[in-house]
């Protein structure tokens, strides 16, 4: 499964920067459509493209989960310290270096949990777990979409055909719930039929 980006920008992008996100999901959006709320579990790009740009946008609301790309100076933008900042022009190497570091470190947040690399924390108490791969991006599946079928998961994340029988999928799901137990945090994963749903 492709990890998806969403791309504000109210200009054409770039084909070279489509090209160097191949690996990704894209989803294009306009500066206006930002939703400040929904930052924590979205992954974000924003291109802005001169001192009209800035106007769309609240700088000050972008959290870490933004990488904003501009070919404006430093000063101009008065960026918080939560968002990651990359001037253009610049080397190919260096673009490439600052977006993946960038998607390396995405830290996604839902209740009291935080997700960062692979340690799942309850933000309250500030106990912890590590996830593997595959727990991961089933955690972060539930995040983003809220609800999901069991056969999106199992084909899409575990690589298992829909007519294969498996307990692959309730073995990973059992053992995210221990981890989610054991951090003490409200988040719950609940069955429902053949639908997987993120609750609190």
């Amino acid at each position: 499964m492709k990890n998806k980006i969403n791309i504000f920008s109210n200009n054409k992008i770039n084909s070279f920067v489509t090209k160097l996100l191949s690996d990704y999901e894209l989803t294009f959006f306009k500066l206006e459509d930002i939703d400040y709320k929904q930052q924590y579990t979205e992954v974000n790009i924003v291109i802005i493209n001169g001192d009209k740009d800035t106007d769309k946008i609240n700088l000050d609301n972008l959290n870490e989960n933004y990488l904003i790309i501009s070919n404006i100076i430093n000063k101009k933008l008065n960026l918080n310290k939560k968002s990651h900042l990359l001037n253009v022009p610049t080397s190919v190497s260096n673009i490439k270096n600052k977006i993946e570091n960038f998607l390396q470190n995405i830290k996604f947040c839902f209740h009291d949990i935080s997700i960062e690399n692979e340690k799942l924390t309850n933000l309250k108490n500030n106990s912890f777990c590590y996830l593997t791969k595959a727990e991961l991006e089933i955690l972060i599946c539930l995040i983003r979409e809220k609800e999901t079928s069991k056969s999106f998961i199992k084909e899409n994340i575990l690589k298992i055909k829909s007519n294969i029988e498996t307990n692959s999928l309730e073995s990973h799901l059992t053992r995210i719930r221990k981890k989610m137990n054991e951090i003490e945090t409200v988040v719950k994963i609940q069955t429902r039929n053949e639908k997987l749903l993120i609750t609190t």
